[in-house]
C-alpha cells in the first residue's frame, strides 16, 4: 500500500509536468517577445501567492486526432493571489499549448474562478494570448460550456467587482467581447491584436486589429502598455487604486507628499487669454500626490483626459477638458470617454474631479451626423446620477453645454470653485456679440461706424461674462492652493451620502 508520502510524490511529479509546459511552445513565446502564461500570472501576482486551481484538468476528448495531443491545464491557467496584499483572481491563456485555443473545459475553468470572484467580492484579471475556438471542441460542444457562458457571468460581475483585460496576444471572435466586457483593457503594442471578424485577406492584420487602432481610433483599448512586463505593472498599479467592490472604498496609502503644499508654478502656467492653449496634464502632474496620474485612453480623444490620481492618499477620479486639441471641445467621441469613466468611478466609490476649460460642444456638420445629441445626453445622465462627492474648479473657459458635461449650478455639483482666469456664460464674448449685435452691424452704414459699434460690444459682453462668472462660483481660489483645497473638500465630503429613488434600472441614451 502506498504511504501519504508516496502519494504526495506522485502528485508533484504530475504537478512539475504540467507547470514546465511544452518546452518547444514556450520558446516561441519568448522569441515572439512575449511571456508564457505562467510567467505573466507570476509577474501580476506577489512572489509566492499564486493559488492555482484546476490544474491537472485536461481537454475533454471530442473524437477527433486532437484527442492525442497533449493539452494540460486545455491551454489555460486559473487561480487566485494577491496583488499589493490585496486579493484577486486571474486566468491567463497559454498560447505554448495549442495554441491557447478555447474549448469547454477551458471556459469552464474561466467562468469558475469569474464565479469565486462574484461569490468573494474581489477583482478579477483575465490574459488573453488565444488563436480563438478550437474547432473540433466547436463541433461537439455543448452550450453550457461557451462563450456565452463567460459574457453572462461578466455582466453579473459588473458594478460589483473590478474586470481588467489584459489583451498580450491574440483575441478574437468571441474572446474579443468578453474582452470589451471589462472595466478596462489593456494591449500590448506590438504583440497584441483583438477583431470579432477575421481581417479580409488584402488587410493588414494590424490595421484591422492592432493596438494603435483600438487606442487611438475606436476607443476599445484603455491603456496601451510598451510589451508584457509594461502591461502587467500597469494592472498592478491600477489595481491598488481600486476598491475591491463596490462596498468598499478605495485603499488610502501614504504617499509622503505633503497635503498642505503649494505650487507657485500654477501661477503662471495656465494662460489667461481663452484662446491660447495649454496641456491641462501638467495642471493635473502638479496638485495630485507626487505627480502620479493613472490616465485612461490616454490617445482617444485627447480633448478630454481622464485617469485616476491621490490626494492626501485617497483616490480620486479626474476629468479634464484638455485645449491642445479641438480647443478642449466636448465631442461624441470625448462624451463616450467621460461617461464611461465617469459612471465607473460612481459604481466603485471613487469622488471624481472636474478640472474645466471647455467653451462647449464642437460645433460640426460631422458631428450632428455623428449623434452628438445622443452622446451629449449620456454625460448628462451620467453626471446628474452620481452619488460620489463631486468637485468642480473652473480653470479658464466654460461655455454653454459644456455647463452640463463639467457639472455646474445646471446639474448639482457638490463645489464649485473657480480660478481668477475663469470666465463663465453661454459663449464668449466674440460669439455674444456676433450674435445680440447682429442686427447693429449688419446696419453699419461706414466700416468705421462697425467697428465702433463692435468695439463697444465685445467691451460689455465681456463684462456681462465677468459679472456672470463673479456670480456663479461658490468662491475662486489661489491657484497655488488647489491642491491643500481639494484635500480639504475631500475630507468634508467623505460622508455624503445621495440616494436615488429605487428602480430596476435606468434607461441610458447609449
Amino acid at each position: 500500500m502506498e504511504t501519504m508520502k508516496e502519494k504526495l510524490s506522485q502528485i508533484e511529479q504530475m504537478r512539475h509536468k504540467v507547470i514546465s509546459g511544452d518546452v518547444e511552445g514556450v520558446k516561441r513565446q519568448h522569441r515572439e517577445g512575449k511571456l508564457t502564461a505562467r510567467e505573466r500570472v507570476s509577474k501580476l501576482l506577489d512572489p509566492g501567492s499564486f493559488r492555482e486551481i484546476d490544474l491537472h484538468s485536461g481537454a475533454y476528448q471530442t473524437g477527433f486526432d486532437i484527442d492525442n495531443q497533449e493539452i494540460p491545464g486545455d491551454a489555460v491557467v486559473v487561480g487566485g493571489g494577491d496583488v499589493n496584499g490585496r486579493p484577486i483572481y486571474v486566468w491567463a491563456q497559454d498560447c505554448s499549448i495549442a495554441g491557447g485555443t478555447m474549448a469547454r473545459i477551458h471556459i469552464a475553468k474561466i467562468v469558475r474562478v469569474m464565479e469565486k470572484a462574484l461569490i468573494d467580492r474581489v477583482p478579477i484579471v483575465g490574459i488573453y494570448d488565444s488563436e480563438g475556438p478550437r474547432i473540433e471542441d466547436e463541433i461537439t460542444a455543448h452550450a453550457e460550456c461557451s462563450y456565452s457562458t463567460m459574457l453572462q457571468f461578466q455582466t453579473l460581475l459588473s458594478g460589483i467587482v473590478p474586470q481588467i483585460s489584459l489583451i498580450m496576444g491574440l483575441c478574437v471572435g468571441g474572446a474579443a467581447l468578453s474582452a470589451m466586457l471589462s472595466d478596462f483593457t489593456f494591449m500590448t503594442k506590438d504583440t497584441s491584436c483583438m477583431y470579432l471578424v477575421p481581417p479580409s485577406p488584402n488587410v493588414n492584420i494590424q490595421d484591422w486589429g492592432g493596438a494603435r487602432i483600438h487606442s487611438s481610433v475606436n476607443g476599445n483599448c484603455d491603456v496601451l502598455a510598451e510589451n508584457d512586463e509594461d502591461c502587467l505593472q500597469g494592472c498592478r498599479d491600477l489595481l491598488g487604486i481600486l476598491p475591491l467592490n463596490n462596498d468598499q472604498l478605495p485603499p488610502v496609502v501614504d504617499t509622503s507628499d505633503d497635503p498642505n503644499r503649494a505650487d507657485e508654478e500654477l501661477i503662471e502656467l495656465v494662460p489667461v487669454e481663452t484662446d491660447k492653449w495649454f496641456d491641462m496634464r501638467k495642471v493635473i502632474n502638479r496638485i495630485v500626490d507626487d505627480g502620479y496620474y493613472f490616465e485612461i485612453k490616454r490617445n482617444y480623444a485627447p480633448n478630454l483626459s481622464v485617469g485616476f490620481a491621490r490626494f492626501g492618499g485617497h483616490a480620486v477620479g479626474i476629468l479634464a477638458n484638455n485645449s491642445m486639441y479641438r480647443a478642449g471641445c466636448m465631442d461624441t467621441r470625448s462624451s463616450d470617454k467621460h461617461a464611461r469613466f465617469t459612471r465607473f468611478c460612481d459604481a466603485f466609490n471613487i469622488p471624481l474631479l472636474f478640472l474645466a476649460d471647455c467653451p462647449g460642444f464642437l460645433p460640426s456638420v460631422e458631428e450632428e451626423q455623428e449623434g452628438v445629441l445622443r452622446h451629449g445626453c449620456m454625460v448628462i445622465h451620467a453626471v446628474a446620477e452620481i452619488t460620489v462627492p463631486k468637485i468642480l474648479i473652473v480653470i479658464r473657459k466654460l461655455y454653454a453645454g459644456a455647463q452640463l458635461a463639467m457639472p455646474t449650478n445646471l446639474i448639482t455639483v457638490d463645489r464649485m470653485l473657480a480660478w481668477p482666469s475663469a470666465d463663465r456664460g453661454g459663449m464668449g464674448a466674440t460669439e455674444l456679440s456676433s450674435v445680440i449685435y447682429k442686427g447693429r452691424l449688419d446696419r453699419a452704414k461706414t466700416p468705421e461706424e462697425r467697428a465702433q459699434i463692435w468695439e463697444t460690444a465685445v467691451k460689455r459682453m465681456a463684462g456681462t461674462i465677468k459679472r456672470y462668472s463673479l456670480i456663479s462660483n461658490e468662491d475662486f481660489i489661489d491657484p497655488r492652493q488647489t491642491r491643500p483645497i481639494i484635500i480639504n473638500l475631500l475630507k468634508h465630503l467623505s460622508n455624503k451620502k445621495l440616494e436615488r429613488p429605487p428602480r430596476k434600472h435606468e434607461n441610458m441614451n447609449l
